[in-house]
């Protein structure tokens, strides 16, 4: 991956931006969930459901890629979905047992040794992913050069 680019370079009205993002995530320290039944397992995971229309999401992206890759995650597996590629809010309660409605995104779930622990939208998915992987989540907010003003 061009290095130079960034998750937040994918805000775009063009629907090929979708494919754009599995293979961004794919060639990034993240990785992408094809198979949304595979949420279980012995470890920790986060599992971050973004939307590419949302210059928020795209940004946690970049921050969470940034984590990830400098090792600041821990032991927690990352993988991340377009939540706009889920055909019904049922979809969604199935990969997030009990999350509720979700109106806005992120929409997050993390599991330990396959126990589902937190679920979070919006903000508060966004506090605890900064929480899980050690980044002040209000980043996400700002803009680079903002953020780094």
């Amino acid at each position: 991956m061009d290095q130079a680019l960034t998750f937040r370079d994918l805000s775009s009205s063009d629907p090929q931006v979708a494919n754009t993002l599995t293979e961004r995530v794919r060639q990034s320290a993240l990785a992408w969930w094809p198979d949304r039944a595979g949420i279980n397992g012995t470890g920790s995971r986060l599992v971050v459901g973004v939307a590419v229309w949302s210059n928020y999401d795209l940004r946690l992206l970049d921050l969470m890629n940034e984590a990830v890759a400098n090792g600041a995650h821990g032991r927690v597996q990352v993988v991340v979905f377009n939540i706009d590629e889920l055909a019904s809010a049922a979809d969604l309660q199935r990969i997030f047992p009990g999350i509720g409605e979700v109106l806005q995104t992120p929409a997050v779930g993390y599991w330990e040794a396959g126990e589902l622990k937190e679920t979070a939208i919006g903000f508060h998915a966004r506090q605890l992913v900064g929480r899980l992987l050690g980044f002040d989540p209000q980043l996400a907010t700002h803009s680079p050069a903002t953020a780094a003003g």
